[in-house]
């Protein structure tokens, strides 16, 4: 089956991966948005899961063409199970699942063992892989960290891999931002040791990693941590939060795409949910009140936060209420927003090097400058937040300062 793609053109895909695509579980993808709420910021970006799934599927299939005609022995089984790993790799994610994931820790992450084993066991999906023969495989190689042979597996997931070379170039396109890298990075790929790694023997290579980890860390600036979709997507998962204390379950939200979510959590009939998700729907987001930023309270300073308000939804769900409390506002109408530490995992890449093996930062304490310089201004990328509806900024402002003992950033 050939199908064209806006990013890579046509795209062929076997039988096997066709039974896959057309299960209800993967179609479930094409109503989850790879970028969240990026939508209400580049209402290009509403492009799906589904088709970066294909993306990377094809991309994994890519980095095999290019580890073939550098002499490494792929068999026609093992790019098989690399494919269709790739297709599903992300079949367990929730809609908006960052937000409440990855920023307000509400659930696990989509990438663990037990949801995996959730997504591809007992429905057609289940059945699709059965029929190919490649099931057990194809389940181990994205839920056993020690996957053999490990390339297998750093093709579809590590730091440089099929995932990150499709969603750059997807993200950008569909962000309408005018950015990409150059097709030489997927001729550097190797095998050494069983470890798939970039080959920096050639001169050349350097400068391509380089252009990818800026790329990375300008869309990460541009469209992932734009304050706009931080906000809408701290409401909704502001939104999520509240209904888990009603009894919402992980499972609840298996089967649902971003609509059937908003219709679910309206349908709950709690007011204060309600309000979060249709100030989404018709952009009425709330307002920054109050930022933090690393460059402002150092790495130490930015430590001690994460540690209290990302790691503690009590001690965050305290802090809210105390602010709402000190301006006369209901509690819901404060969000918190405290980002996990920012680092660039594509800085870790495995390279090959006269020397050996190491990784492109190595060594850790004193990384080459270059490398360095990327990872620094990603780090300097992480936020604490404060969110609060329009013309309380003063207010809320002067209370943080009160709280957190720090000058606020939007002074």
């Amino acid at each position: 089956m050939i199908l064209r793609d806006p990013i890579h053109g046509d795209l062929s895909f076997t039988e096997s991966e066709r039974r896959v695509m057309d299960t209800p579980q993967m179609q479930r993808l094409r109503g989850v948005r790879q970028t969240g709420s990026a939508y209400l910021v580049y209402p290009g970006c509403v492009h799906t899961r589904f088709e970066h799934s294909l993306g990377t599927s094809a991309m994994a299939r890519k980095i095999i063409a290019v580890l073939r005609q550098n002499n490494i022995p792929i068999d026609p089984d093992q790019e098989a199970v690399v494919a269709l790993a790739a297709l599903v790799h992300d079949i367990s994610h929730l809609p908006f699942g960052h937000t409440f994931e990855d920023e307000r820790k509400i659930f696990p992450r989509h990438d663990t063992a037990k949801r995996f084993h959730h997504f591809l066991t007992d429905n057609e999906i289940d059945q699709a892989l059965d029929a190919s023969g490649f099931r057990n495989d194809v389940v181990a190689l994205l839920t056993n960290r020690n996957f053999d042979p490990p390339w297998m597996r750093q093709i579809v997931t590590s730091t440089i891999d099929a995932d990150l070379l499709d969603y750059l170039r997807r993200d950008a396109y569909f962000a309408g931002l005018r950015q990409d890298y150059d097709d030489r990075i997927f001729s550097t790929f190797t095998v050494v040791d069983n470890t798939l790694a970039i080959n920096m023997t050639k001169l050349s290579t350097r400068t391509e990693l380089l252009h990818l980890l800026r790329l990375r860390y300008f869309l990460t600036e541009r469209v992932y941590y734009h304050h706009a979709k931080v906000i809408s997507g701290a409401m909704i998962a502001k939104a999520v939060e509240l209904a888990v204390e009603s009894g919402l379950t992980e499972t609840d939200l298996y089967d649902l795409t971003d609509d059937t979510l908003f219709r679910y959590l309206i349908d709950r009939k709690d007011d204060r949910i309600t309000r979060l998700i249709t100030g989404v729907q018709n952009r009425r987001l709330l307002k920054r009140s109050y930022v933090l930023s690393a460059a402002e309270i150092g790495r130490r300073g930015r430590d001690e936060f994460i540690a209290t308000y990302n790691r503690s939804g009590q001690a965050r769900q305290q802090v809210e209420r105390e602010i709402a409390d000190a301006v006369t506002l209901k509690p819901e109408q404060i969000i918190l927003y405290c980002a996990d530490i920012s680092a660039i995992k594509e800085a870790r890449v495995v390279v090959h090097t006269p020397n050996g093996l190491s990784r492109l930062n190595e060594p850790f304490d004193n990384p080459p400058i270059d490398v360095k310089v990327v990872e620094d201004q990603y780090e300097h990328l992480w936020k604490l937040y404060v969110f609060a509806p329009e013309g309380y900024r003063e207010r809320v402002g002067k209370v943080c300062e009160r709280i957190f003992g720090e000058k606020n950033g939007l002074s």
